[in-house]
């Protein structure tokens, strides 16, 4: 049995979070023993299978805590006393904090692994400061992982060859999804004769959910009736707040907040939306196409992957206007939304979560 140990620092937040609880609660217990390790300690009941270890570093978090584990990060001494277990491979489960961490391993016969969910260049104001510091903590790995090719050329054009890379893309819980979905709304009203336009993501300065709202004003000001409901929480709340006020555009978008649950949005969309300047393998789109829904996005990292040259969707590029152009296209042709939906559908088929999780155990096999 392989024994493999998942860091990461929280487990309650988006996109990450969710497909490393998907890998690691349908990955074979007969021949992984799996320990989920984070920062701060979560309700592993809420996240976890029983048959897979958890383990934390501290009760709560604190800012006498946060300040604790920072400067821990950096005094090198995170793993010596809090990891330090007898694992075969230790994994990295996201950029920065985490791949720091495991950076230090004192563990010299585990094989070591970091994940990267995102675009670095674009995530990063001053990336080649952060290379200076972060390319000594990728010397200690054996593998990067990339979730998509756009996030490996990416990874590649900042550090060049020096890394052995992988693309292996996120885990999908298909199943889940679509019994989730089946489920009851009974705090957002759909309406017939007003299309509405979803899209869930961390309310963050990448998602760009300013532009979205802006392509909605656009479409608004074309006479187009529609609305917009963007479900997720985030640093930019107050900003998007304003946004719509500013934009006057009070009645027709709503600001959900989270939802352990957005299946049943999503399903009852009538298309799905993304604004961002940047993703690493989009879950949402993913998502979508397993529920069969039109869906327009920004050209951002990964969706030529998931959608083809809009094959599957329609990929617009990162501004307002063409956003608004691209959802308008849907909006005044029923049939071509339509076939977007049939297409969606035949896409999603890809996503079986026993095909994604069993690529991810070969790679274990193999790298052990």
């Amino acid at each position: 049995m392989i024994k493999i140990l998942f860091f990461i620092e929280t487990l309650s937040g988006g996109g990450a979070e969710k497909v490393l609880q998907n890998l690691v609660n349908n990955m074979d217990k007969e021949k992984f023993d799996i320990t989920v390790q984070t920062v701060w300690r979560e309700n592993p009941e809420k996240y976890l299978n029983k048959n897979i270890r958890y383990k934390y570093i501290y009760p709560c978090y604190s800012k006498l805590n946060n300040y604790k584990y920072r400067l821990s990060v950096f005094l090198k001494t995170i793993y010596p006393l809090h990891i330090k277990d007898n694992y075969d491979i230790e994994v990295a489960y996201l950029e920065c904090g985490a791949t720091k961490v495991i950076s230090t391993s004192t563990n010299k016969k585990a094989k070591k692994i970091a994940w990267v969910h995102c675009d670095l260049s674009k995530k990063l104001s001053n990336i080649n400061e952060f290379k200076t510091k972060s390319v000594n903590w990728y010397k200690k790995f054996d593998k990067v992982v990339c979730v998509s090719r756009d996030v490996e050329n990416s990874f590649k054009s900042i550090y060049g060859n020096e890394f052995d890379t992988e693309v292996i893309y996120n885990v999908i819980d298909d199943y889940s999804i679509k019994e989730k979905a089946d489920e009851t709304v009974d705090d957002y009203s759909f309406y017939e004769k007003t299309p509405t336009i979803v899209s869930v993501g961390r309310l963050s300065k990448q998602k760009r959910f300013d532009r979205l709202i802006e392509a909605h004003r656009l479409l608004l000001d074309d006479g187009i009736s529609n609305n917009l409901l963007i479900i997720g929480e985030g640093g930019e709340r107050v900003n998007l707040e304003q946004t719509i006020i500013s934009s006057g555009v009070q009645r027709t978008v709503t600001l959900s907040g989270f939802k352990s649950n957005p299946y049943p949005y999503i399903k009852n969309a009538d298309l799905l939306a993304i604004s961002s300047d940047y993703e690493g393998f989009s879950s949402f789109v993913a998502e979508g196409l397993i529920l069969g829904k039109a869906i327009v996005t920004t050209k951002c990292n990964g969706m030529e992957e998931l959608l083809g040259s809009s094959q599957y969707g329609i990929i617009t590029e990162c501004d307002a206007k063409a956003l608004s152009e691209g959802i308008k296209k849907l909006l005044a042709d029923n049939s071509l939304k339509e076939e977007y939906e049939r297409n969606a559908i035949e896409r999603g088929r890809g996503f079986s979560i026993e095909a994604s999780v069993k690529v991810t155990e070969d790679f274990f096999v193999f790298i052990k």
